[in-house]
């Protein structure tokens, strides 16, 4: 089909871009009628109303005019589709769900498809040193694009972060913002360290910072060598273009003597050396794929199997994978596109054939651009347009799925499906460029839906091309402009574009469906200049004003605002004149109130608010809202929390109690909540998320929901219960479980372990348990993601007790966060406890807390060697972390023994513990015992291999 081919024609290529413009302006045209009718109706008063007729009797005779020279073009590129024996038949959209082989495919290319023996060799030169005090060292990993150097590099990064204090990984683009590395930086490291009340306190100034902005580079770089200078760091910068951006960013670094290592990838040899320089040795050319491994990736991303190939299609592959040559990106692309089409010969070989025999004298970029065009041109039309879409994002930008596909259904690009609505259809749009390796899914929510996605800097470069070529995006950033007819019709402003203000006229804005704002852009145009607007997408713009947005109720047309991190402090009334508004997002904003018109907002369907928000009277009207978060019942009249239970298409609710200061009463408050809670409940909320502070009790609502809501798939609730709510029980369609609760007994796992949908726990509390919590085997069959953790912080009356996991307890997690305390389990479990987690063989990521107050040196270091032989075991070899705190309330040995009076427990560890290095294990063996009768002392630092656990009574010890 030609539209989805490459290898048009320029006559066909003129036709495809006459039909691209008629399309728009016939949309423009009808846009403009409906937005001359829409005013019509809002005018008041008399006199206003006979004007308003006489303007849109002259808007009606232009567009009848407009109407009929759009007639005779539509007969034109008709005419000349025939003439050119083009076929306009089209693909449609079916239900895509998120292919399960990726998953495999990511975790082959990472871990085993070629990648081993390389990650091996980085880590081996991330290790010389590291028991040493030795300088910092640079690695650089270089290779033109599509080669899989992020993905090297992310996964070394994971194998040997424990071994540093703080880490850190940014990605750097080719204009970049150093300000903002340097930032991302200090964050990352804050946060990786153990972290203390006054690196909370910097972790928020620096976040607030970054926002306003107010930091320097000088300061960022003094801040960055402050805190890192007694620190043993791993930092890595990710696709470094420039010498320049080298030189400036590792100013921030500091040259200490504790064996840091800095990971820097880039395209460009020079800047590798540059990086490494003095220690060229330390510069990783990375390779292509060999032939094995480059079939190997090729076939498990088609078939479950690679063995499952029918032998057919042999020579075709072979064909295929010569013109990858060995590129990883290359080959997952193709692949991806093969992966999507009928498993035959023929088909097989037309994509062979469509990569042209010319690619064998391609430079090796040129070939992955060529590659990644036919997987564009093979898309459906309705992919392409969302696909295109992804342009007005900046470079690396993390981009929200439930946003994004927001936005898709606001300007139009998502068409109806019979049997599903706009948001599922969307979904499916999403998952099936996904599927084609078009863009990179970011995290996972707790049903395994990517959280958000990421586009390859390839690709990226790739949907610039393309969205240019097509004119449908004009991009203006840090004073660079996009080429652009006179025609607008998505605009995004990235970086500061003050001096190309006057290039925005009011004529050029006109037709701008779309504008998009990220960052500090300084002026934004009028609003007034924007006539058929569909989405207003304003982020981190701290520069925006109040007086910036007032005419925004003379856009008609607006299906989706956000003003997410902006500095807006009021909306204007006219907001009520908004009758296609769909979304509405003001997190993070500092608005105060809303105005009462918003309760004429009659389609709105996601309304998100701002801590401390008061809605008006009349919220329970809006019939069509389906999400409303976070609502500040401290700052609403019981009446308001009332309506709530009015919504009865509302799925998703998020708000925040406060208790003692909600006004007008605590009581009323409790029975409104209670009320709508329980309206709710029976109808259609499928989502809870309410918020305490620290003091603020909900007992109220402990055995208060009935009806239960039967519907809810999502509970996040941070206020604390006394024990589990009996309520619980009855969510058999509950996904999703945050909870906090006083303390948790080995019951309310009997409960919780029978949820048959339950896929992800997540349980606090703020007493320690008192009693062995078993997990008993036949439930929690569709568990994958368990967080147990009771705080750290209080005073022990008792001592506490641990988890333990039987054999056959939940079959399937594949992620576990756990906490304990040190002493207490070893003490009680002995030094190999290791809570059964040698028993989850589906186990691919773990991460333990152990709280070392009360502990010697050698109890914390026998944990951590046990946890990691325990995750070593398991069939995943799941990557995991240990994270230590409360060192400073360890206690000597000498202490101790007068604690514990009982025995002393001699640890001879292996020397090849995984994860451990000598000094570790030095630290960890080397002991003194006393004897309290006979003040007796005996030493012992030598040790031979091998792991024994002797029992030592208060006694005079042989040697």
């Amino acid at each position: 089909m030609v539209l989805e081919s490459e290898e048009a024609s320029s006559q066909v290529k003129e036709w495809m871009g006459q039909l691209r413009e008629l399309y728009y302006d016939v949309e423009d045209c009808i846009d403009i009628f409906v937005h001359h009718l829409g005013r019509a109706a809002t005018c008041n008063g008399f006199i206003q109303k006979i004007i308003s007729n006489v303007i849109t009797l002259k808007a009606h005779y232009h567009i009848s005019i407009q109407i009929n020279e759009l007639k005779e073009r539509v007969m034109e590129v008709s005419d000349q589709r025939k003439r050119y024996k083009i076929d306009p038949s089209t693909l449609l959209p079916k239900s895509v769900a998120i292919d399960p082989r990726l998953p495999a495919l990511f975790e082959e290319a990472d871990r085993l498809v070629g990648i081993d023996g390389q990650m091996d060799k980085l880590i081996q030169w991330l290790n010389n040193g590291i028991s040493s005090h030795t300088q910092r060292k640079v690695v650089s990993i270089v290779g033109f694009g599509g080669l899989g150097k992020t993905t090297l590099a992310n996964q070394v990064f994971q194998k040997v972060r424990n071994q540093f204090d703080c880490i850190a990984f940014v990605s750097v683009t080719q204009s970049p913002n150093v300000n903002k590395i340097l930032s991302d930086t200090l964050l990352q490291v804050l946060k990786s360290s153990q972290i203390t009340e006054d690196q909370n306190q910097d972790i928020a100034r620096v976040q607030e910072n970054h926002y306003l902005k107010t930091c320097e580079y000088p300061q960022l770089v003094k801040m960055n060598r402050d805190y890192l200078r007694n620190k043993r760091y791993l930092v890595v910068i990710d696709d470094l273009w420039s010498k320049q951006a080298w030189k400036e960013v590792q100013c921030a670094f500091t040259q200490n003597n504790n064996a840091s290592k800095i990971i820097t990838t880039t395209r460009i040899e020079d800047v590798a050396n540059y990086c490494s320089f003095p220690h060229k040795e330390y510069v990783y050319h990375m390779m292509p794929l060999d032939s094995d491994d480059s079939r190997s990736l090729f076939l498990k991303r088609i078939f479950y199997h690679k063995d499952d190939c029918p032998l057919e299609l042999k020579e075709v592959t072979d064909d295929i994978l010569r013109k990858c040559h060995g590129l990883p990106l290359a080959i997952v692309n193709i692949a991806s596109l093969l992966a999507t089409k009928p498993i035959s010969k023929s088909e097989w070989e037309r994509v062979r054939n469509s990569l042209g025999s010319a690619l064998e004298q391609d430079h090796e970029l040129e070939l992955v651009k060529r590659i990644l065009f036919l997987s564009y041109y093979d898309l459906p039309h309705y992919l392409k347009i969302c696909f295109l879409d992804l342009s007005i994002f900046p470079e690396d930008h993390v981009i929200g799925r439930l946003c994004l596909i927001r936005k898709w259904i606001a300007e139009g690009f998502v068409a109806e499906q019979q049997g599903q609505n706009l948001v599922d259809t969307a979904e499916n749009y999403f998952n099936e460029l996904i599927n084609r390796n078009m863009i990179e899914p970011v995290g996972t929510d707790y049903s395994g839906r990517p959280r958000a996605c990421r586009v390859h800097d390839i690709m990226f470069e790739l949907i610039i091309s393309l969205a240019a070529k097509e004119k449908f995006v004009t991009i203006m950033a840090d004073h660079k402009l996009t080429p652009s007819t006179n025609k607008i019709w998505h605009l995004s402003l990235q970086g500061n574009c003050e001096a190309q203000s006057p290039w925005l006229g009011a004529n050029r804005l006109s037709q701008v469906r779309s504008f998009t704002v990220f960052g500090d852009v300084g002026k934004i145009p009028s609003l007034l200049n924007f006539h058929i607007l569909r989405v207003l997408d304003i982020q981190y713009c701290p520069s925006l004003e109040d007086r910036d947005i007032e005419n925004i109720g003379s856009l008609s047309h607006l299906r989706y605002i956000s003003l997410y991190k902006s500095h807006i402090g009021k909306i204007p009334i006219q907001i009520g004149r908004l009758q296609h508004l769909q979304t509405l997002d003001l997190r993070a904003t500092i608005i105060k109130e809303l105005p009462a018109t918003i309760v004429q907002l009659h389609q709105l369907v996601r309304l998100c608010v701002p801590n401390g928000v008061g809605l008006p009277n009349g919220i329970g009207g809006m019939t069509a809202l389906e999400e409303l978060s976070m609502l500040d019942a401290s700052k609403n009249s019981p009446e308001v929390v009332q309506e709530l239970g009015n919504l009865t298409k509302l799925k998703v609710l998020g708000i925040k109690w406060c208790g003692g200061n909600a006004i007008n009463g605590e009581g009323s408050f409790k029975k409104s909540l209670i009320s709508s809670f329980c309206n709710l409940g029976e109808r259609n909320l499928h989502s809870l998320r309410i918020e305490t502070t620290e003091r603020c009790s909900m007992d109220f609502l402990f055995d208060s929901l009935c009806p239960h809501p039967c519907h809810m798939r999502m509970s996040n609730n941070s206020p604390i219960f006394p024990r589990l709510p009996k309520w619980i029980s009855y969510l058999s369609a509950l996904t999703n479980l945050v909870i906090f609760i006083e303390e948790v007994g080995g019951g309310d796992f009997d409960v919780l372990k029978d949820l048959p949908a339950l896929c992800c726990l997540q349980i606090f509390t703020t007493e320690c348990p008192q009693e062995s919590l078993m997990i008993r085997p036949n439930g929690f069959q569709c568990l994958e993601d368990f967080h147990f953790l009771p705080s750290m912080y209080l005073k022990k009356k008792k001592r506490m007790m641990s988890l333990i996991f039987e054999a056959g307890a939940m079959p399937r997690p594949s992620q576990l966060w756990f906490r304990f305390i040190v002493h207490d389990t070893v003490s009680t479990y002995g030094t190999y406890f290791d809570f059964g987690i040698s028993l989850l063989s589906s186990l691919k990521c773990l991460w333990v807390s152990i709280n070392c107050r009360g502990a010697m040196v050698w109890e914390v270091e026998a944990a951590k060697a046990t946890i990691t032989k325990a995750a070593a075991l398991l069939p995943n070899r799941p990557r995991h972390e240990i994270h230590i705190f409360g060192e400073e309330g360890m206690v000597e040995d000498e202490e101790q023994t007068k604690d514990s009076g009982l025995c002393y427990q001699i640890l001879f560890l292996s020397s090849k513990a995984e994860n451990l290095n000598q000094q570790s294990i030095y630290k960890a063996l080397k002991f003194r015992f006393h004897n309290s009768e006979g003040g007796n002392s005996i030493k012992k630092e030598k040790f031979r291999r091998g792991a024994l656990t002797v029992d030592c009574p208060r006694l005079p010890l042989p040697v």
